[in-house]
């Protein structure tokens, strides 16, 4: 498919050049807290985010994941500290926003980029105490993915922008010429599933999460990867890179087979938005999709949301 910057999808990956006003082109970089699991919709964001890097002349110096970055980096003075996008700003995935506050306290004389995030507290304690801490950097960034997370940062820095997810960079996907008339119905299992959603779903439909792509061959491959990284043999990521290119073009061979996708999943429906493929979006426990599509892909054609 070729690219159509006029297309709603062309319009939101040109969107994404906005972020070229705090990392100019041809800027060193550390890129920090990428996806080192098997959750194909955070690779997507990763694969989204590397190719912009590239497409920019954007210099990765050094890649670390949440399981891998040393206590004690020297990191150079005209490199800017750049951390993954997603949805793990805030105290449902901990891990990462221990990793980020660990970080903004360590590098106060370092611009500090976080790339489209989704925000969500369910504690307001830790809401306010994440807000202290981030304030107090001088030089951070924080581009948020939707119009409500934009409204929650305020008082986390001056320095805040709305933009579309970072995966929007690989448009456009050509999928696989094969189909059939059957949806996909790509459900996620993992706390954030809402209970409220209600599907009617027949007999021989094809039912599955992110997680079922994964074989158990698959899995010992992550955790042998993950070793490599832990024990610091590996710091380029091309292990890593080369395998999440395999997991992702498993989620695209299976959408490929299908001519509609249903999905809970943000990724399953900005996947489905980058093949081209009719989607229906239903929400998350919090609002994260709504949220998503409100602010940007409820002009794509082809998909629809459903409360």
């Amino acid at each position: 498919m070729a690219e159509d910057k006029k297309h709603p999808m062309g319009k939101l990956k040109e969107q994404l050049r906005n972020i070229l006003k705090v990392i100019p082109s041809g800027s060193k970089i550390y890129y920090l807290d990428y996806p080192l699991h098997t959750n194909v919709g955070d690779l997507l964001i990763y694969k989204g985010t590397e190719k912009f890097f590239e497409n920019n002349n954007i210099k990765v110096k050094a890649r670390y994941s949440v399981f891998n970055f040393p206590k004690n980096l020297s990191i150079p003075k005209d490199c800017i500290i750049v951390f993954h996008g997603g949805g793990n700003f805030g105290d449902l995935w901990v891990s990462h926003q221990h990793f980020r506050e660990s970080v903004i306290s360590k590098y106060p004389n370092h611009r500090i980029v976080i790339l489209p995030q989704t925000l969500y507290f369910r504690d307001n304690n830790n809401y306010i105490k994440a807000k202290k801490l981030f304030s107090k950097h001088p030089d951070l960034h924080i581009y948020a993915r939707d119009k409500r997370s934009l409204n929650q940062l305020k008082g986390f820095s001056e320095n805040l922008y709305l933009s579309p997810d970072m995966a929007h960079e690989l448009w456009p996907l050509t999928p696989p010429t094969s189909s059939q008339k059957k949806p996909l119905y790509l459900l996620r299992r993992d706390k954030e599933v809402n209970k409220k959603n209600r599907f009617k779903i027949g007999n021989n439909q094809d039912v599955f999460d992110w997680n079922d792509l994964v074989t158990k061959k698959d899995s010992k491959r992550v955790q042998e990867i993950k070793k490599e990284y832990q024990n610091k043999k590996v710091n380029n990521a091309v292990a890593w890179s080369k395998f999440s290119d395999y997991l992702i073009n498993k989620a695209v061979s299976l959408f490929s087979t299908h001519n509609n996708v249903i999905t809970t999943r943000l990724h399953g429906h900005i996947l489905a938005c980058l093949l081209n493929k009719e989607n229906t979006l239903y929400d998350n426990s919090y609002g994260k999709n709504y949220q998503y599509y409100r602010t940007w892909t409820h002009k794509v054609n082809k998909t629809k949301f459903i409360k």
